[in-house]
């Protein structure tokens, strides 16, 4: 069960809107947020409680606590997950060394294809791949 810590609602820059349960980076503009522009994204926001179809509205965003997000493919339990894409899921981390790392945080439950929801414990950070 997810425990809810921290929301924030942002502005939909996205012409399309943000799906649910997926990670926003910072729009171009304070209070504004987006998908990812690629793999690993930079300027982590949190990640979608709910979907927002329509641009210029507003969605929740979880910035702090266990959040529900859809990942890319399979995922481990306990394992450090970042930005798989332009969609907004998650991966486990897997960047060659030396690599910045945007982490979104620590896999609460795992996943095993692409689409399963998972809990992750948010803890927004940059790292270097080991």
């Amino acid at each position: 069960m997810a425990s809810y810590i921290l929301d924030k609602a942002y502005e939909v820059t996205d012409t399309g809107g943000v799906p649910a349960y997926r990670v926003v980076v910072q729009g171009t503009n304070a209070g504004q947020c987006a998908l990812p522009g690629a793999a690993n994204a930079p300027k982590l926001l949190g990640v979608t409680v709910h979907a927002q179809t329509l641009k210029g509205q507003n969605v929740a965003v979880r910035k702090a606590g266990i959040a529900r997000i859809v990942a890319a493919g399979a995922v481990a339990l306990g394992v450090p997950v970042n930005v798989a894409g332009t969609t907004g899921k998650v991966k486990a981390i897997n960047e060659t060394s030396g690599t910045k790392i945007n982490c979104v945080g620590f896999a609460e439950t795992a996943a095993s294809a692409d689409g399963d929801i998972i809990e992750v414990f948010l803890s927004l950070h940059e790292r270097t791949a080991p």
